[in-house]
């Protein structure tokens, strides 16, 4: 059964990307696997409350499915454009990110996987701050689901173990099969994002 790498990208402010990936096993053809893919992205980012989470600032603008050989390095490569925005008006900071945890059957670190998402909408914020607001990550939660409604009945997804484990269970380019996911309240980071932006500053008078 042919390994496959998902990528889903796009642009924040118009100037600087974001990214997400997944990994897969599939009886479908490259073509039939990216077409699986970049449907299922893309009506995550359609789904109107999960679209309210983030800003017109935040866009998708391409997908791709890579076929990778028994060691996972690519062979070729399927790509597709798009062109799917937020709806809200304000964006948190560029690096501020909400998580998804992709879960297996194994209960250590190893079988995790993690996708994080562009730069979430002010209007996400509890109502006292700190958090995401119980709606908001319900509307996340919504639009990751209206993908998974899509893409599962296509591709299978992984978690890729790029080394093995030292008491032997876990050999080295291994798959695990993902079975669960979920969404916390907390933001994350991902501090290379926007790391080229030139700062503004102020200067202090002494």
């Amino acid at each position: 059964m042919p390994n496959y790498s998902h990528v889903a990208q796009g642009t924040l402010q118009g100037a600087y990307s974001w990214s997400f990936s997944w990994k897969s096993v599939s009886t479908a053809t490259e073509s039939a696997a990216e077409t699986a893919w970049a449907s299922s992205v893309a009506a995550m980012f359609a789904n109107v409350p999960f679209a309210s989470m983030f800003s017109t600032g935040v866009v998708l603008t391409a997908t791709s499915t890579s076929t990778m050989d028994s060691n996972w390095h690519q062979t070729t490569k399927t790509s597709t454009t798009h062109s799917n925005a937020g709806t809200a008006t304000q964006a948190l900071p560029h690096h501020v990110c909400v998580v998804v945890t992709w879960l297996t059957n194994l209960a250590n670190k190893s079988g995790r996987g993690r996708w994080y998402l562009p730069a979430p909408a002010s209007a996400s914020l509890a109502t006292a701050g700190w958090t995401l607001s119980a709606t908001a990550q319900n509307d996340i939660v919504g639009g990751v689901n209206a993908f998974l409604g899509s893409v599962v009945a296509t591709l299978n997804p992984v978690i890729l173990h790029r080394r093995g484990n030292r008491s032997g269970t876990i050999g080295a380019l291994t798959t695990t099969p993902i079975i669960a996911g979920k969404v916390g309240d907390a933001y994350d980071t991902q501090r290379r994002r926007a790391d080229k932006r030139p700062e503004t500053y102020v200067a202090l008078t002494f």
